[in-house]
């Protein structure tokens, strides 16, 4: 069960990923690979933070917002 939760998660957050590109690219037509880089930023923070702090899950959501200010 907690494999299939993951999958499902991580289908999720591809998903989101996914549709914003689709609206900035497709629809608006405006080219940005901002996108990505944010989105690598906050998971790279979110994992940092996950390491060091026995992966307390609002800490580690709350630094990964807090790294793409």
């Amino acid at each position: 069960m907690e494999y299939l939760l993951h999958v499902l998660i991580l289908a999720i957050i591809y998903a989101l990923l996914s549709l914003s590109l689709d609206l900035i690219a497709g629809q608006i037509g405006l080219l940005s690979v901002a996108q990505g880089a944010f989105f690598g930023i906050g998971a790279y923070t979110s994992a940092l933070m996950a390491s060091r702090n026995d992966g307390e899950m609002f800490s580690c959501l709350i630094a990964g917002m807090l790294g793409n200010l």
